[in-house]
């Protein structure tokens, strides 16, 4: 009852402090701060007069009402900037202007980076997060805006396929799930993209192709969950923020053009027999066949690769006023791939508009980009026949329907890969648009206090035609011939609403930072497609629908729905104690009733102990932040509907036989309506560091996340449904790491003009799986599917090990270090490592696995007067790869079986092996590799007061390692299957500014 009279006694105190505050004579200080060097006005300034404060605005001005008249100290102070401490006089009444302008003095700690709904300067930051400039990307010809910064953030692993615009991967701090994307969730803009957003629509092409690289101003990565947490379910893997340019300072129009060509080149190739080889190989083997050797000396590989040349075009303008800045990007990509019948050909459009209404309290920013892009497709089995198609074949035949030479007998043969790409068809074109309005309403009633309003879309469409002519011989084999038409859409909807709230004045002994909103997002695909077989005609080949023996139609329809609620509050005290607080409570429609929502905190503290007293002026210590944090997220990134049974119609080979009859069924899949989210808990320690005014500086970071509730698919006892496997949460996984970065101007500007910067990065993550739940009967399970017999899988995932770690027989050797070959005695060949005298699965055992231990990236920027050098070194160690070219090909059975001789991996020469030896660990390969990524010579200078640069690069200049296959970055999961070579790319360009 007494605490009732606790509200009114606050509010009496209050009103007479107010009311003695008002019998004081006070003034008005208002002014403008500015950098030294680039006159430039500074926002986040905190100006402090006794104990009023303020923070200057994008405008650099400040205004601090109520200062008691009289003398006092001014004091300015940013991190990055010298302190200025300036006396001032006040007198009653009056307006005293005070204009000052600061020295950069820690250059980085200054510096705004993009958070998540929100910014921070990079000295406030209490997360893992690393912010890469334009100035800072790699250079050459970049399609995918994920290459710009490989090798430049410790912890990140970006993997593509070689293939030009092809599909591409992003891992930071190592795979969370073993089944659910692990792919990290892209914002552009302020728009969240998700996985499998538009760009996916097209098989194997990257979500981010429709944004050009050179639009990009800045990619910031929230590695830790704490920093990602506010993105809730979306967030588990990381958060990969991208910026687009805008519009300038300058109050005229200012015009950007850039423009490359380049010649791309394949560097290395399966090491496959020649036609000497192959034809004595035949003879010792398979001599009864010899008459099948035509005396060619065919180098397939030489028929389908090719020089590929490339050329990039882009036109930039940008302009400003006091209220209003924009820019308007136009830019044009055309690359050959270096396997014939692959390209890639896009046109992109970006604007990014913004306008100041209201006295500049509502700033209204519009950003929309826009693509198409064409692809060309390899034959899916082009590669795969050019490595197994006899070199003593010819490539010609005037007696066959299609001119070229192939097997006619056998439907165990392979094909003749040019006459696939001189006859088969595989191509898409992919249109897509991202965009969004962004409102911030400043409010002139309280403070400190903002509005914000975002409307994003993603709206995609992609069609894909495929096309196999009746008369290619695989095709004349089987009796079919094939048209595959798609036709996907994709429309993604996001509507956030959101209150911050930043105030100058302290609460306490602090500054708050406050932010909560809601956010709502929906997609809507449809996949409709027509596939056709048995073709009666090629007359109008991918261009027309010809009549068919078997045409199936499909439709499928996916809608998604996520709400979300979020919050976020950081407290800073005299920029040297630091917290942040987040949460985020998402519903997801991937669920089923009781699972559909998720709560996901974090929280993280710092203190910048360098500005203790105890280290001030320490060993040229200029700055030191120890942080730690910890967070909870979700992953939801899987297929929906999976809480729900599907039906599928059984087709001829799939009846059910009851007695002598055989039924077509309707079969339902297999469910667990219980599923739920995958959850990951993290942890982080972490310091930054500088030393010499910031001339070295960097971080280090220590950190584990344990994922519970994996979600896979798992085989499920016969007889409890007709589907054979269910997708269920199975078990739990860890990944531990440690991560460090340093950036040092090892050389500034010296008299003769010659500087030199550069960054050293370093990963070290493992992951193993803690547990599979006991009640979902299995111990273990075979994953990673490979290239010859049926079903055959290499890796495993087993509680005590890596994820995917390679699951095979230990192979003896001979005191040559030959493999020891022995069908007969098993024994002999591989270790019994149960010691029951038989070789069986029982003797597999897991032995290393896909995944880097090591990741180590160095970049260097050399500047002599007008010229400049850049390069990029990368290097993984400890990354295994199971090399399947040669385990597929690598028996001297593919001469001897009932199908067609076929070429052979020149391993068997060393191994002997005549049945193939899929389950060896000879055939698991150490993969670690050192690779100069980018060497780039430029020249920089004016002509008629306008600047140009001249450049030229080299990328994938070189390849150091003892891996025998085509490339050891080969994919995620670690398995060598006839994949896209690499390409070595010399390209020269120009960039102009007028």
């Amino acid at each position: 009852m007494h605490r009732s009279h606790y509200p009114m006694c606050a509010l009496l105190a209050l009103t007479w402090t107010a009311a003695l505050a008002a019998q004081q004579p006070t003034g008005t200080i208002r002014g403008r701060i500015t950098d030294n060097t680039t006159q430039q006005p500074i926002a986040g300034v905190t100006i402090t007069v006794g104990n009023r404060s303020a923070q200057t605005h994008d405008d650099g001005r400040f205004t601090i009402s109520g200062v008691p008249a009289g003398s006092d100290l001014l004091r300015a102070r940013m991190i990055g900037y010298a302190q200025i401490n300036q006396p001032v006089m006040v007198g009653s009444g009056e307006t005293v202007a005070v204009d000052l302008a600061l020295t950069a003095q820690a250059i980085g700690l200054s510096e705004v980076v993009v958070t998540g709904y929100g910014q921070q300067r990079a000295g406030n930051i209490t997360g893992a997060v690393t912010a890469v400039g334009d100035s800072q990307f790699n250079t050459g010809r970049v399609i995918s805006p994920q290459m710009l910064i490989q090798s430049k953030v410790a912890g990140v692993q970006v993997v593509d396929n070689n293939d030009p615009g092809g599909g591409l991967s992003i891992r930071i701090r190592g795979a969370t799930s073993v089944n659910a994307s692990s792919e990290p969730l892209y914002v552009v803009d302020g728009v969240p993209l998700g996985n499998g957003a538009g760009g996916g629509l097209s098989a194997g092409r990257d979500p981010l192709n429709y944004l050009n690289p050179n639009d990009i101003e800045s990619i910031t990565v929230l590695r830790d969950a704490s920093a990602a947490a506010i993105y809730g379910s979306n967030a588990a893997n990381g958060v990969v923020l991208i910026t687009t340019k805008s519009g300038g300072t300058r109050q005229k129009p200012q015009f950007e053009y850039n423009s490359s060509a380049s010649a791309s080149s394949v560097t290395r190739l399966p090491a496959m027999m020649n036609a000497a080889q192959f034809a004595t190989a035949l003879n010792t083997y398979a001599p009864a066949r010899d008459t099948l050797l035509l005396g060619a000396s065919t180098d397939w590989f030489g028929l389908i690769d090719r020089t590929a040349y490339g050329q990039e075009h882009n036109f930039a303008v940008t302009n400003s006023t006091s209220d209003m800045s924009y820019r308007l990007s136009l830019g044009y990509l055309n690359q050959d791939g270096i396997i014939r019948a692959s390209s890639t050909k896009r046109v992109s459009l970006g604007l990014n508009y913004s306008q100041q209404l209201f006295n500049d309290r509502l700033n209204v920013h519009t950003s929309v980009r826009g693509s198409r892009a064409v692809d060309q497709f390899t034959p899916g089995d082009v590669l795969g026949n050019a490595a197994a198609m006899a070199p003593t074949q010819p490539v010609l035949d005037s007696s066959s329907t299609t001119g070229y030479w192939d097997w006619k007998t056998s439907n165990a043969a392979p094909s003749n890969p040019v006459a696939s790409l001189t006859w088969a068809r595989d191509h898409g074109t992919t249109w897509r648009s991202v965009g969004n309005v962004q409102a911030v309403y400043r409010a002139p009633f309280i403070e400190g206090l903002t509005a914000n309003v975002n409307l994003g879309y993603d709206l995609a469409r992609a069609d894909r035609t495929t096309f196999y002519p009746n008369n290619l011989a695989a095709q004349v084999r089987q009796g079919q011939g094939l048209l595959f038409l798609a036709n996907n859409s994709q429309t993604n909807e996001v509507l956030e609403s959101f209150l911050g709230y930043s105030p100058s004045r302290s609460y306490g002994p602090g500054r708050l930072d406050v932010v909560g909103g809601y956010s709502y997002t929906q997609s809507h695909a449809e996949y409709p497609s027509l596939r056709e077989t048995s073709l009666t005609t090629n007359v109008l080949g991918d261009n027309g629908i010809p009549v068919a023996g078997n045409v199936q139609n499909r439709r499928d329809i996916v809608d998604y729905k996520l709400i979300s609620f979020f919050g976020r509050l950081n407290y800073n005290i005299n920029d040297r104690y630091l917290a942040a607080f987040s949460v985020r409570r998402d519903g997801s429609s991937r669920f089923g009733p009781g699972n559909q929502w998720g709560t996901f905190p974090s929280a993280a503290v710092a203190w910048r102990i360098s500005q203790e007293s105890f280290l001030q002026g320490v060993g040229g210590l200029s700055d030191l932040k120890l942080r730690a944090s910890w967070a909870k997220t979700g992953n939801q990134a899987f297929q929906d509907y999976l809480q729900y049974p599907t039906y599928t119609f059984s087709d001829g080979q799939t009846q059910v036989q009851f007695g002598n009859v055989y039924t077509t069924t309707i079969r339902p899949s297999a469910v667990d309506p219980n599923i739920h989210w995958e959850k990951t808990t993290a942890y982080n320690v972490g310091a930054d560091f500088g030393f010499s005014n910031q001339r070295f500086n960097g971080t280090i970071d220590w950190y584990t996340k344990s994922t519970n509730d994996l979600i896979f698919y798992i085989p499920i006892p016969a007889g409890t449904n007709l589907g054979n496997y269910v997708t269920t949460n199975i078990g739990s996984m860890r990944n531990r790491g440690v991560e460090f970065s340093l950036n040092a101007d090892v050389l500034r500007h010296s008299a003769a003009g010659l500087s030199w910067t550069a960054s050293l990065t370093a990963a070290r993550n493992t992951n193993e799986l803690l547990a599979i739940n006991p009640n979902k009967s299995v111990s273990k399970i075979l994953t990673g599917g490979i290239s010859g017999g049926v079903g055959n899988n290499v890796e495993v995932l087993e509680p005590g090990i890596p994820v995917n770690s390679f699951f095979v027989y230990q192979q003896r050797y001979d005191a040559s270090g030959k493999p020891i070959y022995d069908v007969t005695t098993p024994t002999n060949m591989y270790v019994d490592q149960n010691g029951d005298g038989i070789i069986n699965d029982s003797d597999r055992r897991p032995f290393h696995d896909p995944s880097p231990k090591w990741i180590l990236g160095h970049s260097s920027y050399f500047n002599y007067k007008r010229f400049d050098v850049s390069l990029t070194l990368r290097a993984y160690l400890g990354n295994w790869v199971y090399n399947n070219v040669a385990s597929a090909n690598g028996a001297y059975q593919n001469l001897t079986g009932s199908g067609m001789p076929s070429n052979l991996h020149t391993s068997v020469l060393k191994t002997g092996f005549v049945v193939p030896q899929y389950y060896s660990d000879y055939f698991v390969e150490d993969a670690s590799f050192l690779r100069m990524d980018n060497i780039t010579l430029g020249y920089a200078g004016t002509y008629r007061g306008q600047q140009f640069r001249l450049f030229g690069t080299i990328q994938n200049a070189f390849t150091l390692t003892g891996y025998t296959g085509v490339d050891p970055t080969s994919g995620l999961n670690g398995i060598d299957n006839n994949i896209y070579p690499r390409a070595r790319t010399i390209s020269t360009g120009l960039d102009i500014r007028f």
